[in-house]
């Protein structure tokens, strides 16, 4: 049975005392947010056994699975499982674990990335006393979702402009992105001191923001070369492909605003007070010469080909990578003849 996140709690507090389940997807930050939330006993009301069973024991012993699942352990009453490289060869070995229902046990197996042919997925989609759970990256609504729910819990105030903020800067790794917040809960827990913008961004330690502003200044003044390089640094560090596609839509998107704005007769001071948050003023100088080179039909027509690139980014996380960098490049190299000289 496929089950999203939200139906996690309720699933565990109605259920029997067994468990399948499958959690898996790329975002492998959120797969273990969901793991971590049953084995906190989040959801495990008493007090249980946590073990840790590799696809590799069960290749050396069909059997191992079996033994672990219904041995009675002496000092707790529950067990969770943690099945791990667990491949399609295996299928049989769970499909029997779950006939059987043993007694106070969690089957949870752990994967990355399935796609709809695994027989793995298949069989706990399917089967009405399992479930699936997949893990996806998060998008810009999952990411706010995320950034109010932590607000709630630390009863912080935050204005829309730290909002939007973490809503650019955090990673579509839920687990990143998590790490990032705490930051914040830690620096202003417990404290009535006015949360602001600049003090959010040095604890985040916006490295990998400043360098997304690189890549963005270079893509848009022609400069291939440097943008290469600092995409290559970023994807190497960790940031996924499509928050460096996103970001460059961002960008995109504000130039666009503001070239709207200056269509209507207002000048370009008058026109980036529109924009939420401002222009850093460090960076106003190359965000007017990018306003004023690029036509506002070929900004249009890159921001077209950029959300087809990230929707292609999701569809095959393997050529991710490729894709967004081939497609930043390509605008890069467009963006040459409006910088000559």
């Amino acid at each position: 049975m496929i089950i999203k996140e939200f139906q996690l709690e309720k699933v565990f507090k109605e259920s029997k005392s067994f468990i399948g389940i499958l959690i898996y997807g790329p975002n492998e930050g959120l797969v273990r947010d969901n793991l971590d939330k049953i084995t906190q006993s989040q959801y495990v009301r008493e007090d249980h056994e946590l073990i840790d069973v590799q696809g590799k024991e069960l290749d050396a012993d069909p059997l191992f699975l079996d033994q672990v699942a219904n041995t009675v352990s002496m000092f707790h009453k529950n067990k969770i499982i943690i099945g791990n490289a667990i491949k399609d060869k295996h299928l049989m070995i769970i499909e029997e674990i779950v006939m059987k229902e043993p007694q106070n046990v969690i089957l949870v197996i752990r994967d990355g990335n399935l796609t709809k042919t695994s027989k793995i997925r298949n069989f706990f989609e399917k089967d009405k006393n399992c479930f699936a759970l997949a893990c996806y990256e998060d998008d810009g609504r999952s990411i706010m979702r995320n950034i109010e729910e932590f607000i709630n819990k630390n009863k912080f105030q935050l204005d829309r402009d730290i909002k939007n903020y973490l809503l650019q800067s955090l990673s579509n790794d839920r687990m990143i992105s998590k790490r990032e917040l705490e930051k914040i809960e830690i620096f202003y827990g417990g404290s009535d001191t006015k949360i602001k913008l600049e003090d959010v961004k040095i604890l985040l330690n916006d490295s990998s923001s400043q360098n997304l502003n690189k890549m963005n200044e270079n893509v848009m003044f022609g400069n291939t070369p440097k943008s290469s390089k600092i995409i290559n640094k970023l994807l190497t560090e960790g940031a996924s492909p499509i928050s460096l596609i996103r970001s460059l839509i961002n960008y995109l998107l504000r130039i666009q605003q503001t070239k709207i704005e200056m269509k209507k007769g207002n000048n370009f001071e008058q026109s980036i007070k529109t924009l939420r948050p401002p222009v850093f003023w460090k960076e106003k100088d190359n965000f007017q010469k990018h306003c004023l080179k690029w036509p506002l039909q070929e900004i249009e027509a890159n921001l077209s080909k950029l959300l087809e690139t990230e929707i292609s980014c999701k569809l095959n996380s393997k050529l991710a990578n490729l894709n967004c960098e081939k497609t930043i490049l390509l605008l890069a190299s467009n963006g040459r003849q409006y910088f000559k000289g």
